[in-house]
């Protein structure tokens, strides 16, 4: 990622026991753009969003004060203990 940009994400929960997940972004807050592909009604900030089985959410973050690594991941322990995380390094401009 570069500082000072933004960037759209489409987060797909294929879960094929549909289970919900919330995802969870560390030092960027973002915010919730559609469900389905339905805008989303109110655009608050958030660092975490409940990813319900067979949905697909769109998040948009802007990569504004933070230079360095940080992770994203699924907020529940045993899921997150079992790999379902990321590491995003954010750069300079």
């Amino acid at each position: 990622m570069k500082l000072d940009t933004i960037e759209d994400w489409e987060l797909v929960n294929v879960d094929p026991d549909r289970m919900d997940h919330p995802f969870h972004l560390h030092v960027n807050p973002f915010q919730v753009i559609a469900r389905n592909g339905k805008p989303e009604p109110y655009r608050v900030w958030k660092d975490t969003v409940l990813v319900k089985g067979a949905e697909t959410v769109q998040i948009r973050i802007p990569f504004r004060d933070f230079v360095g690594r940080t992770v994203y991941h699924c907020h529940i322990l045993d899921h997150e203990d079992l790999g379902m995380m990321g590491i995003l390094e954010i750069q300079a401009s």
